[in-house]
């Protein structure tokens, strides 16, 4: 079974705020699946973001 990040997870890893994770989410930028209340991300769609974000 693959690791899932938590949003605290993704804010590390970005530098920001669980708020703006979950809002990035909630907008539809960053794919992730709703485990019971919290949110995971699946670190190959943060990759996906990043790569498709920091280009350019």
């Amino acid at each position: 079974m693959k690791e899932l990040l938590t949003v605290q997870d993704v804010a590390s890893l970005l530098k920001t705020s669980r708020q703006q994770v979950r809002k990035m989410i909630r907008n539809g930028l960053l794919p992730a699946i709703r485990i019971g209340r919290e949110w995971r991300v699946d670190p190959h769609y943060l990759r996906e973001f990043l790569d498709h974000n920091m280009t350019g």
